[in-house]
C-alpha cells in the first residue's frame, strides 16, 4: 500500500493524474506507463553519469613492480644534473659488465640511449636491446614489453638523427654550390672588368693619337700661313 502511495506521489509530481477507475483499465495502464517512463529514464541517466564520473576520476594503474628498477634508472637519467647522469650511466655499465644479466643489460641500454646527456647513444642502445631480445634471456613478459617499447623509441630517434644528418649534408652541399657559383661569377666579373679596362686604355691611346695628328696638322697649317708668297 505504501509503495502504491509513493508511486502516486511521483506520478503527481511528474504532472500526471492517476486515472479514475471509471475509465477502461487498459487506458489507465497506458497513461500510467507514459508517466513512469521519463522518471525511469532520468534515474538511469543519473546512474550512467555517476559511473562515468567514477571512471574518469579513477587513478591510473600502477606499473608492475618488476619495472621499478628501470623507471628509477630513467628518472636518474633525466636532464638537469650531468653529474647524476654520469654516475648512473657508470653504475649501470659496471653492473652489466659484472653480472652479464638481462635486467642489468637492459638498465644500461636504457641509461645509454636516454636523451639529454652528453654520452647519449641511441644507436648502441638499440643494438644492445635488439641482441638482448633476440637471444635467450630472463626477462618476464612485462620487462620484454618494456624493452620492445624503448627499442621502438630508439629506432625512431636513430631514423630522425639520420634524416637530420641527411638534411644537414644537403644544406652544406647547397651552400658549397652557391659559394662556387658566386666564385665563378666573381671570376667572370673580374675578367670582364679587366677586358673593359684594356678596351678603355686602347680607346684612350687612339684618342691621343688622333689629338696628336690634329696638333700636327694645325702646326703645319700655321707654318704655311707664315711663309711669304713667292
Amino acid at each position: 500500500m505504501k509503495n502504491q502511495q509513493r508511486v502516486a506521489m511521483w506520478v503527481a509530481e511528474a504532472g500526471c493524474i492517476i486515472p479514475s477507475m471509471r475509465r477502461p483499465p487498459l487506458f489507465s495502464y497506458l497513461r500510467l506507463l507514459a508517466c513512469l517512463v521519463p522518471l525511469l529514464s532520468a534515474c538511469a541517466g543519473l546512474g550512467t553519469a555517476g559511473s562515468r564520473v567514477s571512471t574518469e576520476t579513477a587513478p591510473p594503474p600502477a606499473p608492475p613492480p618488476v619495472l621499478a628498477q628501470y623507471l628509477e634508472t630513467l628518472e636518474r637519467m633525466a636532464p638537469g644534473d650531468p653529474a647524476r647522469q654520469q654516475d648512473e650511466l657508470a653504475a649501470t655499465l659496471a653492473a652489466a659488465q659484472e653480472t652479464r644479466g638481462s635486467a642489468d643489460t637492459l638498465r644500461y641500454a636504457l641509461a645509454l640511449g636516454s636523451a639529454g646527456h652528453s654520452s647519449s647513444n641511441p644507436v648502441e642502445a638499440k643494438r644492445l636491446i635488439s641482441e638482448l631480445l633476440a637471444s635467450p634471456n630472463t626477462l618476464d613478459p612485462a620487462e620484454t614489453a618494456f624493452a620492445e617499447a624503448y627499442l621502438r623509441e630508439f629506432d625512431a630517434r636513430v631514423a630522425l638523427y639520420a634524416e637530420l644528418a641527411r638534411q644537414r649534408e644537403e644544406s652544406e652541399q647547397k651552400l658549397k654550390s652557391l659559394d662556387a657559383t658566386a666564385e665563378r661569377r666573381a671570376d667572370a666579373l673580374a675578367a670582364e672588368n679587366k677586358q673593359l679596362k684594356r678596351k678603355l686604355a686602347e680607346a684612350e691611346r687612339q684618342l691621343e693619337a688622333v689629338a696628336e695628328m690634329e696638333r700636327s696638322l694645325l702646326e703645319q697649317a700655321g707654318a704655311e700661313a707664315e711663309q711669304p708668297p713667292r
